[in-house]
């Protein structure tokens, strides 16, 4: 057995094999972190929408009480509450009631604009985003009195004035 290395023979690796596994390397990091950032906005999309019908289907609940309660004239006057008091609890990004937009961009977060009445959601990831308004961020829903008709001849008369969580301008979030 020799103690020494044979001249000519090389230990350890090359400097190419070094840089192409190098390259490599740096290659899958840069994969794995564009999927992150995919995953990342893909569930803040979710979470948003997530939250949308769930005040949708806190509207539903308060209109049903107010039916059995024998109160149906008050269901107009809900499109002048915060939608968010239709929810049992309030998602943790939610600052609260504001007499008009944040001086800073609160991304990823929810508020209720009392001068226009719009409950909005500012984007915190918004590589795929695309605003129906340049440069604004933000997706915004309005509670609106609708008015409803009978709705067959053997059902009760429901007709009046009905309200629903609408989305003000179009977005597209394109993943």
């Amino acid at each position: 057995m020799r103690a020494y290395p044979v001249r000519g023979k090389q230990c350890g690796a090359s400097f190419v094999e070094f840089a192409v596994s190098t390259a490599l390397i740096g290659i899958f990091v840069g994969v794995l972190l564009e999927r992150v950032l995919y995953y990342q906005e893909y569930a803040e999309k979710a979470a948003m929408e997530s939250t949308a019908e769930n005040i949708r289907t806190g509207l539903r609940y308060k209109v049903a009480d107010l039916i059995l309660a024998s109160q149906m004239s008050e269901i107009p006057r809900l499109a002048d509450e915060n939608p968010m008091v239709w929810l049992g609890e309030r998602p943790p990004n939610y600052l609260g009631e504001l007499d008009s937009a944040p001086v800073d961009e609160p991304n990823g977060q929810w508020y209720f604009d009392r001068s226009n009445r719009e409950l909005v959601y500012t984007v915190n990831n918004r590589r795929h985003f695309s605003p129906s308004l340049y440069r604004d961020f933000s997706v915004r829903y309005r509670a609106m009195r609708v008015s409803a008709g009978a709705v067959t001849d053997s059902s009760p008369n429901f007709a009046g004035t009905w309200v629903s969580l609408v989305l003000v301008a179009e977005y597209g979030w394109f993943q």
